[in-house]
């Protein structure tokens, strides 16, 4: 039995998306597809919603409190937040894409007509109840083309959890009820593996951190989950008070750890230029009472750390 937590994490509902595309003609996307598949899919949730037209900013709109797509992807901040995040101009955006990794650091992949491109989509919050929205959004935008080249895609299946919603292209109509986070249940005993799935960038010294302990990592793991909590919970307002855990966190150890610097870029469409977005990947070994941060390691395993969260940097796994 897991011993008592010192904090309670709020309960957050989720839900997963198995989604496949396939190639209508040829293609050659980024080895890393994550930021790609975010832009494409913010570009074509406005497309689909907006009805003040692409000349209308925003932060002007008079109907942006109600619009879908700010909700999802211009997430304003609607009064005054909770005095922890006074300063953010934005809140999170309740959503993860989890691009396959197999091409990461290898060259850039190529499909022919008929070969499928899977990824995962999460959604968070309140954000679960426009699933139906979203995955209008991702057949729009593989209809329209990715890439450069804009090549186009067919929505051709999607899965959440044992439930095909879509199938060859056809819509089953079925519902699925999301699950909740945090999950407490880690591996026995009192060391796990930590890896680094995918680049993690942690803020330290107004820098990004190339090396962290169990604190440092543990800080902004609970920031993202009360973060999406605050502004995309169902439920009660999530208590900040941090100083519990984090001082639990102090006291277990990294004992063994293989990490190693990853560089890659990106086109920021939005700032016309190339961007660096490196991080660490790798493992590392935790060592101590491991039950009271059960829940919160678990829940980072589904909403990612660190910057770049939305387009799947910052993916943990505990072994």
């Amino acid at each position: 039995m897991d011993a008592p937590s010192p904090f309670s994490l709020p309960v957050l509902p989720y839900l997963r998306l198995r989604v496949t595309l396939r190639a209508e003609e040829p293609a050659e996307l980024p080895p890393y597809q994550g930021s790609l598949l975010r832009g494409a899919f913010g570009h074509a949730l406005r497309r689909l919603v907006c009805v003040a037209g692409p000349r209308q900013p925003c932060a002007t709109c008079r109907l942006r409190r109600g619009c879908h797509y700010t909700r999802l992807f211009e997430t304003f901040i609607e009064g005054p937040p909770p005095p922890f995040l006074r300063g953010l101009d934005t809140a999170p955006r309740p959503y993860v894409f989890e691009p396959d990794v197999t091409h990461l650091g290898r060259g850039a992949p190529r499909y022919a007509p008929g070969d499928p491109l899977g990824f995962d989509l999460l959604l968070f919050g309140q954000a679960t109840e426009l699933a139906g929205w979203v995955l209008l959004a991702v057949e729009r935008m593989a209809t329209a083309g990715l890439g450069a080249r804009r090549a186009r895609f067919a929505l051709d299946r999607v899965e959440a959890g044992a439930v095909v919603l879509c199938e060859a292209g056809r819509w089953t109509g079925r519902d699925v009820p999301p699950p909740s986070l945090p999950s407490r249940t880690v591996p026995p005993g009192e060391r796990v593996t930590l890896r680094l799935q995918t680049p993690l960038r942690l803020q330290k010294h107004g820098g990004l951190a190339t090396g962290f302990s169990v604190r440092d990592l543990a800080f902004p793991m609970l920031r993202r989950v009360l973060e999406l909590a605050t502004f995309h919970g169902t439920g009660p307002a999530p208590d900040w008070t941090l100083r519990p855990l984090l001082e639990h966190a102090g006291t277990v150890r990294a004992v063994a750890t293989e990490l190693r610097w990853f560089d890659w870029e990106r086109y920021s469409n939005r700032q016309e230029r190339t961007m660096n977005f490196g991080g660490l990947l790798g493992r590392v070994e935790l060592e101590g009472d491991l039950a009271p941060l059960a829940a919160l390691l678990r829940t980072a395993e589904i909403v990612h750390v660190g910057k770049g969260a939305t387009f799947g940097l910052g993916k943990v796994e505990l072994e």
